[in-house]
This record gives structure tokens, C-alpha cells and sequence, in this order.
């Protein structure tokens, strides 16, 4: 017995208007996590212009994959101008230029450089808001518990996974104490997203350092209570990232909406 295909099929040529508003399903490839593990490498301080990468062979010893993917993945980031290939028998690959890393990250990721800009964008929007609110309604135990969140880091310099872990807290414990719960649940999905982005993200001992100082930075200036103080305060502690990722600071200072008449 046949049964018919209960799922009809449309074979009549239409123009659908929204068809573009599709985005073509990108698998990530064994090469493509290469690519992020050197990427990671470079933007953590590990490697930077000038200096040799580890060995084809060593690479993909250490990454468990075969030296044609590692070789791909070279080629990925000689194409983007991130490496050249120095010949001879003190060569190998050279880190050349950091200006195009960001790009790189969104074609691995099959992202936009337009998406990247957007989670960072709401990310200051949000974590300003939220410091401002929470200078004015925090109480004392919750400054203390953030007190500790922030001592908290000193121990974890040599674990940076750990480290990101925490910091993630206390910006999470900042989103609860601003006493609004839809800002602290919108920071939270932007934090995930930034999670996403961050993961394996090899970083120096000197970044985690600068991070607790542009923390207890953020932390003083909620405590003062002085917007303007919170502001700036927000700004540097959030330019870290930005830099890294987009390769310049975004504003914080956005167009009004009230004086744009909405």
C-alpha cells in the first residue's frame, strides 16, 4: 500500500520576499577550532607580531588532529593577513598583524562583525543602567558581597577559567542588586553569549590583573554614588573587551532617545 507524502510539496516557482532573511547553517570544522585555539593564543598575549607559532607537527600532536587541518587552519589566518610564512631554516609561521582577529572570530563563528557589536553594545547599555540603579538601592551586605567577589579574584591570577568564573558572578550579583529582576535576566543572556565567546580564551596574568583593577575601579564608583564617577568607571572596565573583540571602544555615551523625539 502507498501512503502519500503527507508533507506537500510546492514545486510552483513563487517570489518570497522574506527568503533573505535566512542565514545559510555553517557547521564549525575540526579547522575552524584550530583556528580558534590559535586565535585565542595570539589575543591572550601568548603570541604576538613577530613571534613564531608552535610547529605543525607539535600542533597537531598537542591538539590531537592531523597536520592537514592544522595547515588549513594556517591558511585561514595567512588569507586574513594574520600570519606569514617565513622561509628558511630559522622559519616557520609568523604572527604579522592583529588587525583583522576580530573578523576571523565572527567568520569561525559564523557570526557578523555586526552581531559581535550588538552583544557589546547591549552589554554597556545594560551594565551601566545596572550600576546606576545599584549605587542607589544596594544595601551594605550586598556591597560587602561584592566586597569578596572582588578579593575573591586576587587568588585565582593563576586560574583564568576559574577567574572568569567569578568575575561573571559579580557582575551577576550586580544585575540582583540593582533591584530590577528583567535587567538582571537580560544581563544574564548577554553574559551567556559573552561566555560563548570567551571560551578557552587564554589570557596573560597581566590582563587578570588589570581586570581586578578596573573592577575595584567599577566597585568605588557604584559605592560613591556619583553618575558621572559610575560612568566612566563602567566605561574602562567594559573597553577591555571591546578593544580586544572589535578593535576600538564603543561610546558610552548614546544618542538620547528622548531628544530624538520617541
Amino acid at each position: 500500500m502507498h501512503f502519500a507524502d503527507p508533507t506537500p510539496e510546492f514545486s510552483a516557482p513563487h517570489d518570497d520576499r522574506h527568503l533573505s532573511s535566512f542565514q545559510p547553517i555553517r557547521q564549525r570544522t575540526a579547522a575552524d577550532e584550530v583556528v580558534g585555539v590559535l586565535i585565542n593564543a595570539i589575543r591572550g598575549g601568548l603570541y604576538g607580531p613577530g613571534d613564531l607559532l608552535p610547529r605543525e607537527r607539535d600542533l597537531a600532536e598537542r591538539l590531537e588532529v592531523s597536520r592537514t587541518v592544522v595547515r588549513e587552519a594556517t591558511n585561514v589566518l595567512r588569507r586574513a593577513e594574520v600570519v606569514t610564512v617565513r622561509r628558511g631554516r630559522a622559519g616557520g609561521v609568523v604572527v604579522a598583524s592583529l588587525a583583522n582577529l576580530s573578523s576571523v572570530v565572527a567568520q569561525i563563528r559564523g557570526e557578523t562583525q555586526e552581531t559581535l557589536q550588538s552583544v557589546f553594545e547591549a552589554r554597556r547599555s545594560l551594565e551601566t543602567t545596572i550600576a546606576l540603579f545599584a549605587a542607589e538601592r544596594a544595601c551594605a551586605e550586598q556591597f560587602e558581597r561584592l566586597d569578596r567577589l572582588v578579593e575573591e579574584l586576587e587568588s585565582l591570577l593563576d586560574q583564568p577559567q576559574e577567574f572568569l568564573v567569578r568575575d561573571v558572578q559579580f557582575h551577576i550579583a550586580m544585575g540582583e542588586f540593582s533591584g530590577n529582576p528583567l535587567l538582571a535576566r537580560l544581563l544574564r543572556t548577554v553574559l551567556d553569549e559573552l561566555l560563548h565567546t570567551l571560551a578557552h580564551f587564554p589570557v596573560g596574568r597581566a590582563d587578570l590583573q588589570h581586570a581586578i583593577t578596573v573592577q575595584q575601579g567599577t566597585l568605588a564608583a557604584v559605592r560613591s554614588g556619583r553618575a558621572d564617577e559610575i560612568v566612566r568607571e563602567v566605561d574602562e572596565h567594559l573597553a577591555m573587551l571591546e578593544e580586544t573583540f572589535l578593535g576600538r571602544r564603543l561610546t558610552s555615551k548614546p544618542r538620547s532617545i528622548v531628544s530624538s523625539g520617541v
